[in-house]
């Protein structure tokens, strides 16, 4: 083989497998991105494994760590999650994740589904003798979720619903052979106030914090003189409410066109 015969081969080789890295690399997505809707050949099996969605998701979001795509067809918006920052496993089973539209394409949440959402256990947790096996840990999460939270919606309120629920709205979570939480969601465009011709909606994706109110005042904390005389009630410290990163939503909006048949 010549020279010049062997330099062509290696530069469409190497041609090739820059083609494959990036078909198979997802578009990073930052807040206010605009994420394109695929359009859905038949309904999806919504039963978190992603297996409709060809185990590839196409956008990620650096922030919180979400592989996701978005799909829709005539009737249902269809969303695909999957987690990939194992440490927000624990945030996200306490607080669930929010998937909110606007259907004026505006950054103002609209119906919204909380998903997944773990039962509490009215019984103490027995404790488990030697090292945890992770899969068995896998199943008794996913046994726990039970339920859907949803707010916002003119047609159902706001609260728990079903996972077989009369509404036409189902999720589903799992985890992946690399240990990946992965939730499935589907809605029906009725219940959104999605009508036929709409194209741009707006959706916020998010780890759900946890509100923290102020700390109450209290006259009688603290009489000691301060400064200059006066009783230090301490005002700058009791009136300042408690800021914690881990306990702070994390998340983001995206523009979304609806796909067309």
């Amino acid at each position: 083989m010549n020279q010049s015969l062997r330099r062509s081969l290696t530069l469409c080789l190497v041609i090739s497998c820059v083609l494959i890295f990036s078909s198979t690399t997802a578009q990073i997505i930052k807040n206010d991105g605009m994420a394109v809707s695929q359009w859905a050949h038949k309904p999806l099996d919504i039963d978190g494994q992603l297996k409709d969605w060809n185990d590839s998701l196409q956008y990620f979001n650096e922030e919180t760590q979400f592989a996701f795509n978005i799909l829709n067809d005539d009737k249902t918006l269809y969303l695909a999650i999957k987690s990939k920052n194992k440490q927000n496993l624990n945030r996200i089973l306490a607080r669930g994740i929010s998937f909110s539209v606007n259907t004026e394409g505006k950054k103002k949440p609209g119906p919204t589904v909380i998903f997944p959402v773990l039962e509490r256990s009215s019984q103490p947790e027995k404790p488990v003798k030697g090292q945890p096996n992770l899969k068995e840990a896998q199943a008794q999460i996913l046994s726990r979720v039970r339920k859907i939270n949803v707010t916002g919606f003119a047609e159902i309120l706001d609260g728990s619903i079903s996972m077989s629920n009369t509404y036409g709205i189902s999720a589903a979570a799992n985890f992946d052979s690399e240990d990946n939480l992965t939730a499935e969601i589907a809605i029906p465009f009725s219940l959104l106030g999605i009508t036929s011709g709409q194209d741009l909606i707006a959706l916020l994706v998010e780890i759900n914090g946890i509100k923290q109110p102020r700390s109450a005042y209290d006259p009688n904390r603290d009489s000691r003189s301060g400064m200059y005389g006066y009783p230090n009630r301490d005002y700058r410290y009791d009136r300042r409410p408690i800021t914690n990163k881990q306990n702070a939503a994390t998340g983001f909006w995206i523009k979304s066109t609806l796909a067309k048949r």
